[in-house]
């Protein structure tokens, strides 16, 4: 991966992880957020529920979403995953 696709792809991620945790410590801020960090964070916290509310369809909102913010959030996803089993 070159330097500047790097770059944007660790910028990306910190976004999506911010948001996660704004929604995981008030879930109203998902109301705030951009159609696609509405469709990254639900994915990153497997709510179905939320991507329905966000933009229809689970395939509506991959397409959506597009390849790099969904590599960015399934790379937030296993991070969050891990922390939390750290944790427990």
């Amino acid at each position: 991966m070159n330097p500047k696709a790097s770059t944007f792809r660790a910028a990306t991620e910190a976004q999506i992880r911010s948001k996660v945790q704004m929604v995981l410590k008030n879930e109203t801020a998902f109301g705030v957020l951009s159609t696609g960090e509405k469709i990254a964070v639900a994915f990153v916290l497997d709510r179905p529920d939320l991507v329905q509310k966000a933009w229809g369809t689970m395939l509506d909102a991959v397409d959506r979403l597009g390849l790099e913010w969904t590599r960015a959030a399934l790379e937030v996803q296993r991070n969050l995953v891990w922390q939390q089993e750290e944790l427990a």
